[in-house]
């Protein structure tokens, strides 16, 4: 009796997965716009690794608590577009990469704090947005952008110079 009990209970259990599992499907394909998740993962300048997620929508926990069904969740219509961010030591300065392709360079705004960079872009059915935080303090003032076949290059100088750490080691 109790295995026939916990039986049910898998199968009830497997059943409603599945359910949800064809109610996020069925979201995805009937929806025009493409969905976007993913992950970036870099080192910062400390040493620290860093993990951002990008795209469109946000993955949302299944009925086994651990399951992500990404496109599951509300769609906002506003893509995050995928963001790499360097710092280059020799120079100085932080380069901030955004992949924004379908958008004409007057359609993108770069607003730059110094601790972070807000960027949009807007034609059409066309929507991005996203808010890079800066790995170091950079001058706001200092910015310049580039738009180019769909990708954006934003520059900027770093507030206080960079030294590397440590000391010189003679070698003999």
């Amino acid at each position: 009796m109790f295995r026939r009990r916990y039986e049910k209970e898998l199968f009830e259990e497997m059943e409603q997965m599945m359910e949800e599992m064809n109610r996020a499907m069925s979201h995805m394909t009937h929806s025009r716009d493409p969905k976007v998740f993913g992950y970036s993962m870099y080192v910062g300048p400390d040493g620290v690794p860093h993990v951002e997620h990008f795209g469109n929508t946000e993955p949302v926990h299944g009925a086994c608590g651990t399951c992500e069904f990404p496109g599951s969740a509300e769609e906002t219509g506003v893509r995050e577009p995928y963001t790499s961010s360097v710092v280059d030591e020799k120079k100085n300065e932080v380069y901030i990469t955004a992949e924004m392709p379908g958008v004409e360079k007057q359609d993108i705004k770069v607003n730059a704090t110094e601790n972070t960079v807000l960027i949009k872009a807007v034609r059409g059915e066309r929507n991005y947005a996203k808010t890079v935080t800066t790995p170091c303090e950079v001058e706001p003032d200092s910015a310049t952008a580039k738009y180019n076949n769909g990708v954006l290059e934003v520059t900027l100088k770093l507030k206080t110079f960079l030294k590397p750490e440590g000391k010189s080691v003679n070698i003999e």
